[in-house]
Order: structure tokens, then sequence, then C-alpha cells
């Protein structure tokens, strides 16, 4: 059995943040923003497909509060769109003087200007 790698969880707000993954995963996603949150619950995913789409993923409560039903909100998006979140995250992680993170969203903008994706 192959050894899973744990990716480093970062913590800034109400939100924990993944790094960003710059490869595919086996859904045939590329997860640039991965946060969420447990209170309400709450994941906000932006990221690349397999067919060089950029996305928007979106899961939260359907009438917070106290609902327990989930809905969830999934749209391509344009390429700005994507490079408009990750600033947005950059800045976010500079105000909490989180520099390594905020390295990774700056690598993530130069392969995403670059169409190394």
């Amino acid at each position: 059995m192959k050894k899973q790698k744990l990716m480093p969880i970062f913590e800034m707000g109400k939100f924990f943040y993944k790094d960003p993954c710059f490869q595919y995963n086996s859904k045939g996603n590329m997860e640039i923003i991965y946060k969420y949150c447990y209170g309400p619950i709450e994941v906000l995913i932006y990221g690349i497909t397999k067919k060089k789409e950029f996305y928007f993923d979106w899961t939260f409560p359907e009438c917070y509060p106290g609902d327990s039903e989930l809905e969830r909100e999934y749209k391509i998006i344009s390429k700005e769109r994507l490079l408009e979140a990750v600033n947005i995250e950059i800045a976010a992680c500079e105000k909490e003087e989180n520099n390594e993170l905020a390295e990774k969203y700056r690598l993530a903008v130069e392969m995403i200007e670059a169409g190394s994706y």
C-alpha cells in the first residue's frame, strides 16, 4: 500500500487552507485554492480541470443557520476570475503574515499566467 503524503494545513481567520496543488488529482482537477471551515461547514475550491478549464466549487449550508442540508455551486469561470481569487488569497496571507502560503500562491499565479498547467 502506497503511503499518502499529507498536505500542510494553514489556519487563517475562520478558514483552514490546504497548499495549492500543482498536479491533477484522481478526479482530474488541480486544486489551486482549497479552504474550508467547520462553523458553519463551508468548502471553497478554485482550480483547473483536466480539460484545462478554470472552475469554482462551493459547498455550503442550504439555509444557514440550523439546516443540515448542504448545497453545492459548481461553475466554470474565466482565467481572470481565478487569478483574481488567488490574488485575494495572497493579500490575505500577507495581512496574516503567512509568507509560506503567500509564496505558494504566487507560484500558482506564475503557472496560470504562463499556461503551464
